[in-house]
């Protein structure tokens, strides 16, 4: 094999099994390796299918990332936002806020991921029956085993599309940051309307700040100022505004996240809706939260220095809303 079909086939185990292009410094190893008779082309692909970067690839969740609302003291946070009591999360506020209809006699939910919210929602009976699906296999499967005996119905089909789903069947819907992974978001949340009756619900929680979390100049400079206040235990290590290139592990994340505000708005009309911020704090917190905990008095007093800032930075406009609760009903 010559060098340039060399390049070629290494170059492809990268895109296959690395997502992304080759260095120039591996490429130029790889084929050097091969044409000096020390690997072959087949032990080069082995090498990169099993390599860390692959198998983390491979094995990647969303639920393996940390993120700001594993801290308690978030969640509270995002509870006085979204409900005006600290302790009542909006999921529960739908059995006083929305008692009237309640339970729900057919319920979707949209990407159900393994399932932890339509579970949740059946023990708080809030619905009597759910639909839930997501595009994961791997998904459906670990959620059927965790429905046990729950009335929920499993089944492969693609937010975007919907296609395999009746119209004006639900009563509520619910989206759990899923809105912000439609590659067709005008559709996703058209159709969205549609499967539900011309008096249902839908229920979000959704991130709604700049798609691809690419932050302004400006956004990302006070970030930056704000963060520069903490000692450095408690700073980030990774980038405020991350590259391109990460998204290339889950491309769909944040692909149109911009645009799910103004898609609900043209297809719902809002009966309820709180901003629950994040604009400084979730972007610091994220994969950065082990230092910020309640046994600790000095990580709490800086957490609540970061949840402050992120609440005068918010209501003063000088950052985007990154998250967003609301209930709407579809257009007539």
């Amino acid at each position: 094999m010559d060098k340039n079909n060399l390049e070629k086939k290494i170059s492809a185990f990268y895109e296959e099994f690395l997502l992304r292009k080759p260095d120039k410094t591996g490429l130029y190893y790889f084929v050097s390796m091969i044409e000096n008779g020390e690997s072959t082309i087949d032990d080069v692909k082995k090498l990169l299918s099993e390599s860390n970067e692959a198998k983390a690839i491979k094995n990647y969740s969303h639920y393996s990332d940390k993120y700001w609302n594993d801290l308690e003291t978030v969640v509270k946070y995002k509870n006085k936002l979204s409900t005006d009591n600290e302790n009542t999360h909006w999921l529960d506020d739908i059995l006083t806020r929305f008692k009237q209809y309640l339970p729900f006699e057919n319920v979707l939910i949209v990407g159900c991921g393994n399932g932890w919210l339509e579970r949740q929602l059946y023990e708080m009976k809030i619905g009597l029956h759910f639909d839930a699906f997501d595009i994961s296999q791997k998904y459906i499967d670990e959620a059927e085993k965790l429905s046990k005996n729950m009335p929920i119905d499993y089944f492969i089909e693609d937010i975007n599309t919907m296609s395999n789903i009746e119209n004006k069947k639900y009563d509520a819907v619910f989206n759990f940051a899923i809105l912000h992974h439609a590659t067709e978001i005008e559709n996703a949340t058209k159709r969205i309307s549609e499967v539900l009756k011309p008096e249902g619900l839908i229920f979000n929680e959704e991130y709604v700040g700049p798609a691809r979390n690419q932050y302004s100049d400006e956004h990302l400079k006070n970030m930056i100022e704000v963060m520069s206040d903490l000692p450095s235990k408690y700073r980030s290590k990774h980038m405020l505004r991350p590259p391109l290139a990460n998204f290339r592990i889950e491309p769909t994340e944040a692909i149109h996240s911009d645009l799910v505000r103004p898609m609900f708005e043209k297809y719902f009309d809002t009966i309820y809706e709180r901003n629950m911020n994040g604009g400084i704090a979730y972007q610091i917190l994220w994969n950065n939260i082990e230092n910020f905990n309640n046994d600790d008095p000095e990580g709490q007093k800086w957490l609540d220095y970061l949840l402050k800032k992120d609440f005068e930075f918010s209501e003063n406009e000088k950052v985007p809303i990154l998250f967003w609760n609301s209930v709407g009903k579809p257009k007539t």
